[in-house]
């Protein structure tokens, strides 16, 4: 696939800003439909690294994996919602910039999270995600990488 190819595969994962990915994960039924409708874009030996604040990056492996990874990241969360600032295609890595919003509780306000997420593809198939990079250690190695 080409570079193009891979930005367009994984903006069309991002369920857009009006979703709440905290009810979405923690929804058997929902994520269990999602999971369906998706399935086949991963590899099942994906590797999903999460990074939680403060601590050194957590790696899951396959689709089960992932799930287990974002519930671990939203365990904490009422809601948690998403919106693609920019994508950036780097042959088979594609970088996405992105905000989360979120709320700790129902009452708290809400916090909003500048992060990126870099996708790895082979062959078509998402392969590995590094979620939660921060956006300032991420960005600088991208377009190091990409020369510009």
């Amino acid at each position: 696939m080409s570079s193009a190819e891979n930005v367009d595969l994984i903006r069309s994962l991002h369920p857009g800003p009006h979703v709440d990915i905290a009810a979405l994960v923690n929804d058997e039924e929902a994520a269990g439909r999602l999971r369906n409708a998706i399935g086949h874009l991963f590899d099942p030996a994906i590797k999903a690294t999460m990074r939680f604040p403060g601590l050194a990056p957590v790696t899951y492996s396959g689709l089960d994996g992932m799930r287990t990874a974002w519930r671990d990241w939203l365990m904490h969360r009422t809601s948690y919602s998403d919106e693609i600032e920019d994508v950036i295609g780097d042959g088979d890595r594609v970088i996405v910039v992105h905000r989360g919003y979120r709320r700790d509780s129902p009452d708290a306000p809400e916090s909003v999270l500048k992060r990126v997420t870099v996708w790895t593809l082979q062959q078509g198939r998402i392969v590995g995600v590094d979620f939660n990079v921060p956006y300032a250690d991420a960005l600088p190695a991208a377009r190091a990488q990409s020369g510009s």
